[in-house]
């Protein structure tokens, strides 16, 4: 089907007076594209005066998710045998449950996942877990290792436990080890996602980018997002980390039905000073600050941020196969901010 459709976008382009070659991303599960690197003002010219071109994006750069966040000195172990404790963010949410015999998965966009830590189950398989930054989809960088742990580390006695404990978690790599991520390349990952999911899949994305006003309309996540949530996958968004307006900021600005995109709360659930706000794009309030969750080489470290907050309510989609309930809720500015829990 996808090779299909590749060579159909490739025919109807034929007349069109760019080099194919420079394409390196296809878009074939929830909206039919393409993107290009590299062209010349005159290819350019010629893919905007065709007829078969709906809109064009230019690409943009996405900051590395773990510069921004906080990481809290003094906090990485490495003790893979400490006794397992339960995080606050986790008790917050209602407490955890197991999560292991589902056949649904949770897709983590993100820096890659530690694939051989003791405390995660993850799918290695290559059909599935990707790298759109070259190499493997093993994490150098903690980010994704810490965000799967929150939703899914195993019930198994040791380190920490995830919302839904030992659910499989599929790495999808779309940051190195420092430096942005392309644009282009997170919407081939939600292409994988759209291409590979069954319904009741879940993709958390902590992960940022400025898109400024009409964001939930110009962002070019927003059809991607959307198809994969009327397919029925649900997608757990960070709101941020400006301490601003969400609708500003993309994806956590889309908003649609199985799109939940998550402000941060404190252990005490208290609104978090550095969690983007406004109901208008924010669904729901978890924790995210002082996390502690799964780091790489099977270590533990505890880090702040929405990015740890919207996996809380990843892991909450899976283990219900449904939306999060509510219980209690944080306020701020004049809003309320209701508490997800499982």
């Amino acid at each position: 089907m996808e090779a299909r459709t590749i060579e159909s976008i490739a025919k109807n382009f034929a007349s069109v007076k760019f080099d194919q070659s420079k394409i390196n991303n296809y878009y074939t599960s929830q909206f039919l594209g393409f993107s290009v690197k590299g062209l010349t003002n005159e290819e350019l010219v010629a893919i905007s005066k065709s007829k078969g071109v709906k809109e064009i994006h230019y690409d943009q750069l996405i900051p590395n998710p773990i510069d921004e966040v906080t990481i809290e000195e003094g906090s990485e172990r490495f003790e893979s045998r400490m006794a397992q404790v339960t995080p606050c963010g986790i008790s917050n949410a209602g407490g955890f449950a197991d999560g292991s015999s589902a056949n649904r998965w949770i897709w983590i966009i993100d820096t890659g996942v530690d694939s051989d830590h003791p405390d995660l189950n993850v799918i290695t398989d290559s059909r599935y877990a990707k790298s759109y930054v070259g190499g493997t989809f093993e994490d150098c960088n903690g980010h994704g290792t810490h965000v799967a742990g929150t939703a899914a580390a195993k019930d198994n006695g040791i380190g920490v436990v995830g919302v839904s404990a030992g659910a499989p978690v599929v790495p999808l790599r779309v940051f190195g080890c420092s430096g942005g991520a392309s644009s282009a390349n997170i919407l081939a990952a939600i292409n994988q996602v759209g291409a590979n999911d069954i319904a009741g899949d879940v993709v958390n994305m902590s992960l940022g980018g400025f898109y400024g006003s009409n964001c939930s309309t110009n962002s070019p996540y927003a059809s991607a997002l959307t198809g994969l949530s009327n397919a029925g996958t649900r997608i757990a968004l960070a709101a941020g980390n400006s301490a601003d307006d969400a609708t500003r900021y993309s994806p956590a600005c889309v908003n649609a039905t199985n799109i939940y995109t998550v402000a941060s709360m404190t252990c005490s659930k208290g609104f978090s000073s550095f969690s983007n706000f406004n109901r208008a794009a924010v669904d729901v309030i978890a924790t995210g600050s002082s996390v502690q969750s799964t780091w790489l080489n099977g270590g533990y470290r505890t880090i702040s941020g929405t990015s740890m907050a919207s996996p809380t309510v990843a892991g909450i989609l899976h283990v219900n196969n449904g939306a999060p309930r509510t219980s209690g809720s944080v306020s701020f500015n004049g809003q309320t901010y209701p508490i997800a829990v499982r």
